[in-house]
């Protein structure tokens, strides 16, 4: 019993891990408006994630694009932040991201305040999951005033 257990929990990681290609997994520093923006990966797909007893799919035609960030505040008072002023560009406009999570391996996706408010020094890591057009790749991801820019995917 024990061993069906573990096998079948692996072959549910290895899944999780063939459903998403890296485009980018190396850090990228921008400082910007006393904001330091830290994009540590960013994937295509998975795509769905899990807010416990819903699993969420993109609409037909468009796929998931994750990119976990830190964020710190470099100011000396506290300030909110809005990951809406994040987006994907696209053509002839831009795409804000459909969902704002935290970043644990562990546990299932779970939507955060879009805004949150950071104390001084205060450093807060998040998943953006952008919905984003099959069989089209942005050019660069931007936290006003921080631009990204992506390899082609």
């Amino acid at each position: 019993m024990t061993r069906s257990i573990v096998v079948t929990l692996s072959l549910f990681a290895l899944s999780m891990g063939a459903c998403a290609r890296t485009v980018m997994d190396q850090p990228v520093n921008r400082v910007g408006d006393g904001w330091t923006l830290i994009v540590r990966k960013v994937t295509d797909g998975p795509n769905s994630f899990d807010e416990g007893n819903v699993i969420i799919k993109p609409k037909k035609g468009d796929r998931f694009i994750w990119v976990i960030v830190t964020l710190r505040n470099d100011e000396r008072q506290p300030r909110k932040f809005s990951f809406d002023r994040c987006d994907l560009d696209v053509q002839g406009g831009v795409l804000v991201p459909g969902m704002v999570s935290h970043d644990m391996v562990i546990g299932y996706a779970a939507q955060l305040p879009r805004e949150p408010q950071l104390d001084p020094g205060e450093s807060i890591e998040r998943r953006l999951v952008f919905p984003y057009p099959e069989g089209q790749s942005p050019t660069r991801l931007s936290c006003a005033p921080m631009v990204i820019p992506l390899p082609q995917f």
